[in-house]
C-alpha cells in the first residue's frame, strides 16, 4: 500500500513523498478511524497528515504537524507539471 504525493512548499519548491504501510496504519491508530471511512471522505488534512509522517519517519523535518503545515503551500496527487497520466489519454476507436 502506497500512495504519491507531491509536497508544494510555501517557498515554490517540490518534492514526491511516498506515504506507506506504516504510514497509513499510525494514522488508524493515532485518530481512530479506519482507511476505509476515510477514503469515503478524504479530506486535505489527512493527505497532509500522511505526507508530514511520512517526512518525519524519514527525518525529513523535526516539526511538530502543525509547524510543518505552516511551510506548505498544496498538497497534490500529482506533480502539477502537466505531464498526462495514463488514465487521462484518448482511448483508441475502432
Amino acid at each position: 500500500m502506497k500512495l504519491v504525493l507531491w509536497i508544494h512548499r510555501s517557498n515554490d519548491e517540490s518534492q514526491e513523498c511516498v506515504a506507506e504501510f506504516v504510514d497509513f496504519v499510525k494514522y488508524e491508530e493515532i485518530h481512530n478511524v479506519s482507511m476505509s471511512k476515510v477514503e469515503q471522505d478524504i479530506k486535505i488534512r489527512d493527505l497532509a497528515w500522511l505526507a508530514w509522517h511520512s517526512e518525519k519517519r524519514r527525518n525529513k523535518t523535526t516539526l511538530d504537524f502543525d509547524k510543518w503545515l505552516e511551510t506548505v503551500a498544496n498538497i497534490s496527487l500529482d506533480a502539477g507539471d502537466g505531464q498526462i497520466v495514463p488514465l487521462e489519454k484518448t482511448q483508441p476507436t475502432g
